[in-house]
């Protein structure tokens, strides 16, 4: 009977941890984004400021692993998320041991886009102490023309 009783709560406890876990990884692990942010408004064929910011390998005195690549595409969201473009396949992601490391760059706007709703997905691969994981963060903006 006790044994019963400590697998549930122990099943519970798993279950919670699990769902709290699965809830923080809808970010970027290492990776913050500045800018864009979620419903800019941007216009076809204006430059577009990319820039995010890398964390620290170490980090409030523990390394917990580190972004291996970052990719960021630009898709289209009416209907079909179809990729429109390719905005960086292998941006840096070199992080400094102790401090925070920003990088930015532009990127042009297709000119022939319609006006409508786009997002830029960033997808980061992380390196973990035992394992590795791909994330991906979506900032949807609005094209007008």
């Amino acid at each position: 009977m006790k044994f019963t009783v400590f697998s549930s709560i122990l099943i519970i406890a798993l279950a919670l941890l699990i769902q709290v876990t699965v809830a923080d990884i809808s970010e970027l692990q290492f990776i913050k984004i500045k800018s864009p942010t979620n419903g800019q408004k941007i216009k076809a064929g204006e430059k577009v400021l990319i820039k995010y910011v890398m964390q620290p390998l170490v980090f409030k005195h523990t390394s917990n692993g580190y972004a291996k690549s970052l990719n960021i595409t630009f898709h289209e969201t009416n209907g079909n998320t179809e990729q429109v473009d390719t905005v960086c396949s292998k941006c840096s992601v070199k992080a400094k041991t102790n401090k925070y490391k920003a990088y930015s760059r532009h990127w042009t706007v297709p000119e022939s886009l319609k006006a409508g709703n786009y997002s830029f997905e960033f997808t980061e691969d992380t390196q973990l102490r035992r394992g590795r994981m791909t994330i991906t963060e979506t900032v949807k903006v609005n094209v007008e023309n």
